[in-house]
């Protein structure tokens, strides 16, 4: 390489240096070269939204389940960074986990079962996110996440199993104790869900011990197992820890467990996690078959169903969970 020396320093010829400058430039305009590409998906590509709600949601992703449409406010709020790498994490534990739920659920499942839109929703502009991290309109048939990532990897995959259960079965799910035990039993003691397992439930260090101490623990991923957290939480559940407290149940509205509630809980008035020990309840005494052919089955008529009433079932199911505590260590 030509140089010049002044004194004891030395310099490039100018073209040598209008070279380098130019290498720089490339650097930093090529992809994989220089700083990674915040906006780079592992694979994925990011596409420009050709719809016509372009000016919201200007870029998409397409995986083999679903399509993500991402809010520009969304990125502007979390930052380009933290947005897309929020969303890398997402995809990678994604498509596994929505593949545990169709195998789960292949019995009863049409053939074809399309890919579902997602749409980002962190600012909460749509009225529900004041009480949902996430939720599923059957009507239009798309999910939105909202309040940000670690919101989006809890209720993801509970939102995928409405979609399933009442868009694509065969026979659809009942809005209410049916579609939310049914996703509750699928995404929370069904399948392993990583989005989940990721965010250690969304508990503290401080809860997450709490959790290992009383068993409720996976000692191989070292992180609260999240069916083992649904019966002994659905167990105190049922001895009345819930008692005087306000909590989101399966018909989608805050309740007070009033003591009336506590004596004889009703299927519209029964917790989340207490739907779901249900349906695990019901699967294991009388099949999934029979649980997944009959959850559009109103719970007033369940008696002709199970041979029980819905007090009857939730009787015998306390006492069932209460066993199946003390079998798995639950302290």
């Amino acid at each position: 390489m030509a140089r010049y020396r002044c004194g004891n320093k030395t310099l490039l010829t100018p073209g040598v240096f209008l070279f380098l400058l130019i290498l720089a430039g490339l650097a930093l305009l090529l992809p994989g070269c220089g700083r990674k590409d915040p906006r780079s998906l592992n694979g994925y590509a990011l596409e420009e939204n050709p719809r016509d709600n372009h000016d919201v949601y200007p870029y998409l992703v397409r995986t083999e389940s679903s399509t993500w449409y991402l809010a520009e406010e969304d990125i502007a709020l979390l930052g380009e960074e933290a947005y897309f790498s929020g969303l890398r994490e997402i995809l990678e534990d994604m498509e596994p986990d929505f593949a545990d739920a169709r195998q789960a659920l292949a019995g009863c499942l049409k053939e074809d079962v399309p890919s579902v839109d997602i749409y980002t929703d962190f600012r909460g502009k749509a009225g529900i996110s004041e009480t949902a991290g996430a939720y599923y309109n059957p009507i239009s048939r798309f999910i939105k996440v909202f309040s940000g990532w670690d919101m989006a990897k809890e209720a993801l995959l509970h939102e995928y199993v409405h979609y399933l259960t009442m868009t694509c079965a065969e026979t659809p799910a009942l809005e209410g104790f049916w579609a939310e035990g049914a996703a509750e039993y699928i995404s929370k003691i069904v399948c392993r869900n990583r989005m989940l397992r990721s965010i250690n439930m969304g508990f503290s260090d401080e809860e997450a011990l709490f959790y290992k101490e009383h068993g409720a623990w996976d000692e191989e991923e070292d992180c609260i197992d999240p069916r083992l957290f649904y019966f002994g939480t659905a167990r105190v559940i049922s001895e009345g820890s819930l008692e005087g407290m306000e909590y989101f149940s399966v018909s989608d509205k805050m309740v007070t467990r009033t003591p009336q509630i506590q004596q004889r809980p009703g299927a519209d008035t029964v917790s989340h996690i207490e739907a779901g020990c249900i349906l695990a309840y019901l699967a294991e005494t009388c099949t999934e078959e029979k649980v997944f052919a009959s959850w559009d089955v109103p719970p007033e008529e369940m008696e002709e169903v199970f041979g029980k009433s819905f007090d009857g079932i939730y009787a015998d199911w306390a006492v069932w969970n209460t066993e199946k505590c003390v079998a798995l260590g639950l302290q």
